[in-house]
């Protein structure tokens, strides 16, 4: 009887041992702009696009982290449900120190076209691409689908040309998406995941009276549906490619318009100068998750803890 009972708590020890190593650990890297940077640009010589100061992470932190908010942010909450610790920015890694579990390359002020905001002292969409292949290249490849790429880029390069649409390139945008999808799926990652574009006619900076502004918004639109497009196309065409969009538009925008729908107070800002080193405390509200914004184009928290739902259904979709 012995001899069977250590026969078979052996098999089971083997089983668990090569089960083990077929049952990947899901791991993430975010890319993309302010959405996601944990705090990039604090290691980016000469940056003027940070959020490292008084009151930027008034509601979590003792002390600014380089989010842009007042809390957490989106890679901070799916990690949370994923069960992961939050991201860390790639710039800060040391040579040579073991691969967190969840890395980020994102940038605040950064954009998909590497001319946006080029003069701030930002990590570019392509040059994040370039940061993300080196750290391929120490992955071994069989580990690579482990990773969901989770991406919010674009933003940025309609926002800088908020007074002039006109000077937006679309088209360009579209194509350095494209790519950027295709090149990771040639460094072997294989799992995907876009958010839209939020609704940049909305965000305080450019409202009147709480109106949001519908050329504005039609343009983000317009991108918004083709880059979906892209992601899902792309997805088909390169086998074991899995691919998701985020519509992080339509629900923001609902926020913005019906606030005590979804248990807001108010669908503007709750710092009004917070985008500022100067008078940041000026109008500072109580409750920012009250507020739909943080400042003048930042969801809050209790925005992004909303619109994280939504990813974690796409996430779950191509695991």
């Amino acid at each position: 009887m012995t001899k069977i009972l250590v026969l078979v708590f052996a098999i089971l020890a083997l089983c668990a041992c090569v089960y083990g190593r077929s049952v990947p650990q899901l791991r993430t890297i975010y890319m993309g702009d302010s959405i996601f940077d944990v705090g990039t640009n604090k290691y980016v010589k000469n940056s003027v696009s940070r959020c490292d100061f008084v009151p930027y992470g008034k509601t979590r932190y003792n002390q600014p982290s380089g989010r842009c908010s007042d809390g957490f942010l989106i890679p901070d909450l799916i990690n949370k449900v994923i069960g992961l610790p939050f991201s860390k920015p790639f710039l800060g890694l040391k040579g040579g120190s073991q691969l967190p579990l969840s890395i980020n390359f994102a940038s605040d002020g950064s954009g998909l076209l590497d001319s946006t905001h080029s003069d701030w002292g930002v990590v570019s969409f392509n040059e994040q691409l370039k940061q993300l292949g080196q750290l391929a290249n120490k992955i071994p490849m069989m580990n690579l689908n482990d990773f969901v790429v989770v991406i919010s880029s674009g933003g940025n390069d309609i926002a800088a040309n908020l007074q002039n649409l006109a000077n937006v390139d679309l088209e360009a945008m579209l194509v350095l998406l494209e790519k950027g999808l295709e090149q990771l799926y040639k460094y072997g990652f294989r799992k995907i995941v876009y958010s839209s574009l939020g609704p940049l006619g909305c965000v305080p900076i450019v409202t009147s009276d709480g109106n949001c502004v519908r050329e504005i918004n039609d343009l983000v639109e317009q991108f918004n549906w083709q880059a979906r497009a892209i992601v899902l196309g792309v997805a088909k065409k390169f086998p074991g490619m899995r691919g998701a969009f985020v519509d992080g538009y339509s629900l923001i925008k609902s926020y913005v318009e019906n606030p005590n729908k979804f248990g807001f107070q108010n669908g503007g800002g709750c710092c009004p100068n917070c985008l500022s080193h100067k008078n940041t405390l000026s109008g500072l509200c109580r409750n920012p998750s009250d507020y739909v914004f943080w400042d003048l184009i930042h969801p809050t928290e209790h925005t992004y803890t909303l619109v994280t739902k939504e990813f974690m259904k796409q996430i779950k979709k191509i695991l």
